[in-house]
């Protein structure tokens, strides 16, 4: 933005505002209904490809637990990814998500838990109660099998 000083105070010049739109488009297809960790596991290995570095998934569902939307929320290395309640819930609210659901992989196929695992589902759901979208669960998916955080 260039501003310019006048006797009269600043004018504004060559303003550029961001403008956000969310068009709502029906499908004909069928949406996939979340009935509990099993089908998160099969969903996320369904989207994604590289099993190589972490990859954060975002699953946005309605009020009977049906996909309407999902993201790769962040892409890491080997051993970690970056996951920010900012992008997560961005998304969750133009989908008009009801809950959520967030899962990763980890390359290693080791299941168990890190520390910064449980810290980013505490920071999830402390977010989501603010929002009133919640976080139903966090999995770890590796190829073979999954861990629920909820459990």
């Amino acid at each position: 933005m260039t501003i310019r000083t006048t006797r009269k105070g600043p004018r504004y010049t060559d303003t550029f505002i961001r403008e956000v739109r969310a068009n709502y488009q029906q499908t004909a297809s069928m949406f996939f209904t979340i009935k509990g960790p099993n089908d998160v596991a099969d969903f996320v290995r369904s989207v994604l490809t590289d099993n190589s570095r972490e990859h954060c998934v975002a699953l946005y569902l309605d009020g009977v637990h049906q996909v309407v939307s999902y993201s790769i929320i962040s892409i890491g290395t080997a051993n970690m990814a970056v996951v920010h309640p900012r992008e997560v819930f961005q998304r969750a609210i133009l989908a008009g998500a009801i809950s959520i659901i967030i899962a990763h992989n980890h390359p290693s196929g080791v299941l168990t838990p890190s520390d910064e695992d449980h810290k980013v589902t505490q920071r999830l759901k402390d977010a989501g109660e603010i929002l009133g979208i919640k976080l139903l669960d966090h999995l770890i998916v590796t190829d073979v099998a999954h861990y629920s955080l909820n459990d």
